[in-house]
């Protein structure tokens, strides 16, 4: 009987390392997507921000264009980068309330990225990117809310501000 016991108690202590089980009650709170009635193709403009660099991308005919001089862009890695943005479904709820803001660098002027999604409808909400560390999850929060969530998205380190990057691919 003893030994059943053991068995049953090592079954459950793998089991819950295999799906990430956790004893924190805020990290197993199931969170829908921020935006869970939108997609991608309502969006009409995304403007991103970190540092003192700014990058735009607008649609200009259904098509993803870059900066102000509305430059050919990387279509298929704005799409891609854009649907991302709106899907954005948060892991957890690492802390909530001010107080924290700039511990997950989520802050009105400390974050790691700003980005403002702006809608067909011309509705837009702005979500502060944190990346305290390489190595950490990104921090991710509304501007206008005040609950921070974390989420796996290794996407949301690597949005280069360089607007060139964005460009489409000049033809060999």
């Amino acid at each position: 009987m003893e030994h059943k016991k053991s068995l049953i108690t090592l079954t459950l202590l793998i089991f819950a390392i295999l799906v990430g089980c956790s004893s924190n009650i805020e990290q197993q709170v199931v969170v829908s997507p921020l935006f869970p009635e939108r997609h991608g193709w309502d969006l009409k403009q995304v403007t991103i921000s970190g540092d003192d660099t700014t990058l735009n991308f607008k649609r200009v005919d259904c098509v993803w264009v870059v900066g102000n001089d509305n430059k050919a862009s990387d279509e298929p890695r704005v799409t891609a980068l854009v649907d991302k943005l709106v899907s954005l479904a948060p892991q957890g709820l690492p802390a909530i309330g001010p107080d924290r803001f700039t511990d997950f660098k989520v802050g009105e002027k400390n974050f790691s990225r700003k980005v403002t999604l702006t809608f067909k409808d011309s509705s837009s909400f702005t979500l502060l990117i944190g990346t305290p560390g390489i190595t950490k999850p990104v921090y991710v929060r509304l501007a206008d809310k005040e609950r921070i969530y974390w989420t796996d998205e290794s996407l949301l380190k690597q949005i280069n501000l360089d607007s060139s990057s964005w460009l489409a691919p000049k033809d060999s």
